[in-house]
C-alpha cells in the first residue's frame, strides 16, 4: 500500500515542460519573437516612396489612372496607402443603455407571459 501513496504524490507533482520536459518553461513564452510588426510588402512600399524619382513617377501614373477612369491604378495606391499610412479608423455611433442580469430576467419573464 505505501507504493500507491508514493505514486500518486509523484502524479500530483508538476513537471517542468511538461510531461516529455521539452514543453514551455515557467515564464518562458510561447513565442519570444512574437507577431512581427510588419509584413514585408511594407518594407518594399517603404523603400519605393523614399525614392524621389518613384514618387514622381508614381504621381503621374496616378493622375493618368484617374483621367483615364481606370480603377487598378487607383486600387493599388490605396493600398499602399493603407500599410504606409494605416487603415482610415472610422467612427463608431452607438447608444448602449447597461440594464442588471434582474432587470434582463424581469423583462424576459414578462415576454414569456405574452
Amino acid at each position: 500500500m505505501p507504493e500507491n501513496v508514493e505514486n500518486n504524490e509523484q502524479s500530483t507533482e508538476k513537471l517542468l515542460g511538461g510531461i516529455t520536459g521539452k514543453g514551455f518553461m515557467p515564464g518562458q513564452s510561447g513565442n519570444p519573437s512574437g507577431r512581427p510588426k510588419k509584413k514585408p510588402i511594407t518594407d518594399l512600399f517603404e523603400e519605393l516612396m523614399a525614392d524621389p524619382e518613384l514618387v514622381a513617377g508614381f504621381k503621374s501614373a496616378i493622375v493618368k489612372s484617374i483621367m483615364k477612369g481606370g480603377m487598378a491604378g487607383v486600387m493599388y495606391m490605396k493600398e499602399a496607402a493603407d500599410r504606409l499610412e494605416g487603415k482610415v479608423t472610422q467612427p463608431i455611433d452607438a447608444d448602449i443603455t447597461m440594464s442588471t442580469l434582474s432587470e434582463r430576467m424581469a423583462k424576459a419573464a414578462e415576454r414569456i407571459k405574452e
